[in-house]
């Protein structure tokens, strides 16, 4: 019997792909290896990590990003910005920060919208960190500024929605909208700046291959 483990060892070892015998064989997943490298320079909120890193997988450019995800009384479900003071530090490496609205009067809590939708509207926000990464400090102001004007803002926001969709989180960001329009009990005012600003579900379908 040991004689024919040795041949099923031997012929795993010549013929079964390294990776796979990689993930057999070390004590840690390939998978838990990848979450490890997306959790550098980030600071999660325990309850909300499992879904941050599901969202972060969807954007590996944002590896070894400082974000750190944190809770505040904020206008909606959620916002990402960057941390002003962090473009003077010496080493210019920029911080970021994504809140989670703990608000009493939140229209929509994030713990409210389906598991799939929490996942699409973190990307959402991963999407505006992307965005953030791409631009001069100036470009940033210039940005900022787009939410002076409301239709800036619309064309500003369905943009972000349109990369988040690139990254193949249209069907979690579609769960997510869907909930808010239909589903949540906020207000019909929010619900008319939620349809006004970012695209409907029902053309997320359409752009969904």
């Amino acid at each position: 019997m040991r004689k024919r483990y040795l041949i099923l060892f031997l012929f795993a070892c010549l013929f079964i792909p390294r990776e796979y015998l990689t993930y057999v064989l070390e004590k840690e997943p390939i998978t838990n290896r990848v979450n490890l490298d997306m959790e550098k320079n980030k600071i999660f909120i325990n309850k909300y990590k499992e879904k941050c890193l599901k969202a972060l997988s969807y954007y590996p450019e944002l590896k070894g990003i400082h974000i750190e995800f944190k809770t505040k009384e904020i206008g909606t479900t959620m916002a990402a910005r960057p941390i002003v003071s962090s473009f003077f530090n010496t080493d210019y490496e920029r911080r970021y920060e994504i809140i989670f609205n703990n608000s009493a009067d939140c229209e929509v809590p994030f713990d409210e919208l389906p598991e799939e939708g929490q996942v699409g509207i973190l990307g959402h926000e991963l999407a505006h960190i992307l965005d953030f990464e791409t631009k001069s400090l100036g470009q940033l102001i210039l940005t900022g500024a787009f939410y002076i004007n409301a239709h800036s803002i619309r064309s500003y926001e369905r943009g972000i929605d349109k990369i988040t969709l690139e990254r193949g989180l249209g069907k979690k960001l579609y769960h997510a909208y869907q909930y808010i329009l239909e589903d949540s009990k906020a207000s019909p005012e929010y619900k008319d700046f939620k349809k006004f600003h970012y695209l409907k579900p029902q053309e997320i379908l359409q752009q969904l291959p």
